[in-house]
């Protein structure tokens, strides 16, 4: 990190979710922290992103790769229609599950009829339990705070699993210390832009929009 970064105001070609996992700042007039999650549907400006003195660290998650990033304003015109879904909320980490064995959901966002969600699982120690069966476009799991064991594999703090479409809910199991963890799942494929990666596979990788401060400027 470094500090009092600035990422202008743009939107990309695909949802995406974005976790901050350290630091601090905002997103638009949003403060965010550890552990703060924004979604945003394809073609929808957000921003800007900044870090305070200390910087701010965070994933950026895609069914897909983006196509590109367009800086707002001055790609309006490359919108396909209105600015969709914007939904952030927070997963305070640092709250901890001490029962031995017991496990804890969290509901982070308001039932989305195309399947996007986020869900909070908080484990005690050596607590086991299926999280979230993937009902949508696929799914990221985030370790935000302890160990995880799923398929005698150990997953620390910051580290990423993805769930296909479609898999059932993954059984996690947490350490000796408990873990945190948060569950983000993109919407079912439809015909909004952006929304079907098989879809947005058959774009021309060549094609790619470099981050332009007005259409033809490049930005340094």
């Amino acid at each position: 990190m470094y500090p009092n970064p600035v990422i202008d105001p743009h939107f990309h070609d695909v949802d995406q979710f974005q976790v901050v996992v350290a630091g601090d700042g905002r997103m638009g007039k949003q403060k965010v922290a550890p552990i703060t999650f924004q979604y945003a549907d394809a073609y929808t400006p957000y921003g800007p992103i900044v870090g305070n003195d200390d910087g701010i660290s965070f994933f950026t998650l895609r069914p897909i790769a983006s196509g590109g990033h367009w800086v707002m304003p001055g790609n309006r015109d490359k919108m396909p229609g209105p600015a969709g879904r914007n939904i952030a909320g927070l997963f305070d980490h640092e709250v901890l599950l001490t029962d031995e064995g017991k496990t804890q959901r969290e509901a982070l966002m308001d039932p989305q009829e195309d399947g996007v969600d986020a869900v909070g699982f908080r484990f005690g120690p050596n607590a086991e339990c299926q999280t979230e069966a993937s009902t949508g476009g696929g799914q990221y799991i985030l370790v935000c705070s302890g160990t995880i064991e799923r398929d005698g594999k150990i997953f620390e703090a910051n580290s990423l699993m993805h769930v296909e479409a479609g898999e059932d809910a993954p059984t996690l199991r947490s350490g000796k210390d408990g873990a945190n963890v948060l569950v983000m799942q993109f919407a079912r494929p439809s015909e909004r832009p952006g929304s079907n990666p098989a879809e947005m596979a058959k774009r021309d990788p060549k094609a790619y929009v470099e981050k332009e401060a007005l259409p033809g400027q490049k930005m340094n």
